[in-house]
């Protein structure tokens, strides 16, 4: 479908018919965060009388980010005459005709999507994503906070003889508790003699 059968369509709701349904319904498959053609195939199976409707509003409803507008354009025009509710916001202005099929107005938006140079949105991958996570996760573990720091990991540090972190714990602990600074400076001299 071309972007002038598109406008036509979404301007004049007599034009919608069984025939427009499947090819309103492969836009919504190639572009699935088109809300507009998710509107317009909603308007079409509502005009063709699919006893589904309710479903495929359901299904359709979450996709588009103004329910009252989907509300107004499918039960505003219940006698099926031109539309005189033309899909209107601040990010999209939806091309209308009138009565004698004369263009009103245009938007480049919509018409750059609609010459075939828009792509589909590409996501990340859940396994990227994951990984992404997993990063963060390893790299906020690795870090160190002077809130954790322990006279027992102090002291593990020291039984696994990584020396340079537990004279660094032994350092913070005694500015982190002053009283017993006699003590941590006992331990310090200790584990510089393994230093040397």
């Amino acid at each position: 479908m071309d972007k002038e059968n598109f406008y036509k369509l979404l301007g004049n709701n007599l034009l919608l018919n069984d025939n427009t349904l499947p090819e309103i319904k492969q836009i919504t498959e190639l572009y699935p965060c088109f809300h507009t053609a998710w509107m317009l195939l909603l308007k079409n199976i509502q005009l063709t009388g699919d006893p589904d409707l309710g479903n495929w509003i359901k299904k359709t409803a979450i996709r588009i980010p103004d329910r009252k507008m989907l509300y107004n354009y499918l039960f505003a025009d219940q006698n099926n005459e031109t539309s005189a509710y033309y899909l209107e916001s601040p990010e999209i202005m939806v091309t209308s005709f009138n009565e004698e099929g004369e263009e009103r107005e245009g938007n480049q938006l919509i018409d750059k999507f609609l010459s075939g140079n828009a792509r589909p949105v590409l996501s990340k991958k859940d396994s990227e994503i994951k990984a992404d996570q997993d990063n963060e996760v390893i790299s906020k573990s690795l870090a160190e906070s002077d809130e954790l720091i322990t006279e027992t990991l102090a002291g593990i540090y020291v039984a696994q003889k990584k020396y340079d972190k537990a004279l660094d714990a032994f350092k913070k602990l005694s500015l982190k508790y002053p009283e017993k600074s006699v003590y941590f400076a006992a331990r310090i001299e200790e584990i510089e003699k393994y230093l040397k």
